[in-house]
């Protein structure tokens, strides 16, 4: 189990202390703490460390404590709540206009898709169409590329995706598309969406009739939605590994705690 961080309240209300004390010792050196983000976090598994030292009591073999996973064995959504990513993807997708959503490297999506549109929609509702889309996500997500790239899905329509790095080791992807970069001829779209539904078990009439719900976006401004998008994969990137490094942080707190006589 991944240890716990607890935050200044919390060890308040654990240890029956006002504030000012708490942060007394934890300048002091009395009290193990952990800088996160500007503000003091205390390991769970330290302060009960502690604890068993403030009563006398042996501390625990630090053989006893889980491991702290390598950077190979976490996936993004180890090292970023969902709640963050979900705010983040939707924050993007209302700032640019367009779908978005973010996957892992086997183009499984984290979290809902924000502002998806009608036409995806009616292909995210099959299990086939579904998968159709999570193979192009996954082919791309194992790219060599490391930049922000404009392609082409198996539906035909276009997006914009960068890969989420930490520590040099890709762990996921953010993509914004669902466009179109002209305005499709009426005819041809109604034989590419029937030819879409028939292979993906979807209603290609119902596909043609959702026409209206991609975007029009120029070359430009796809460019733009490119840029932009590496700039949220890169602030994902450190939040990321900021987490990571926690992680390891309070892992040799806690040991050091344990070992502490």
């Amino acid at each position: 189990m991944t240890d716990r961080l607890l935050t200044t309240r919390e060890i308040q209300n654990l240890l029956h202390l006002d504030r000012v004390t708490i942060y007394r010792m934890v300048k002091d050196g009395e009290l193990p703490a952990l800088r996160v983000g500007g503000q003091w976090r205390f390991s769970a598994e330290a302060i009960d460390a502690w604890l068993q030292g403030q009563r006398g009591e042996p501390a625990a073999p630090p053989a006893r404590r889980q491991p702290l996973p390598e950077l190979g064995d976490l996936r993004l959504d180890d090292l970023i709540d969902l709640p963050t990513l979900q705010t983040i993807q939707n924050q993007f997708a209302e700032l640019v206009g367009v779908a978005a959503f973010i996957t892992d490297l086997e183009g499984e999506p984290f979290v809902t898709c924000s502002r998806c549109s009608a036409f995806c929609q009616i292909i995210h509702s099959r299990a086939e169409g579904m998968a159709a889309c999570q193979e192009t996500w996954r082919s791309i997500a194992h790219e060599e590329s490391g930049d922000a790239a404009i392609h082409v899905c198996h539906a035909g329509n276009q997006y914009a995706s960068a890969p989420i790095s930490v520590a040099g080791r890709r762990l996921g992807l953010v993509i914004a598309g669902q466009f179109l970069d002209a305005a499709p001829d009426p005819v041809a779209f109604r034989e590419r969406a029937l030819a879409v539904g028939e292979r993906v078990g979807v209603s290609g009439e119902a596909l043609s009739e959702a026409r209206d719900s991609l975007n029009l976006v120029s070359q430009e401004q796809a460019l733009r939605i490119a840029a932009i998008l590496q700039t949220i994969a890169n602030a994902l990137s450190s939040i990321g590994y900021q987490s990571y490094q926690a992680r390891q942080t309070l892992a040799r707190i806690a040991e050091l705690t344990a070992r502490s006589p």
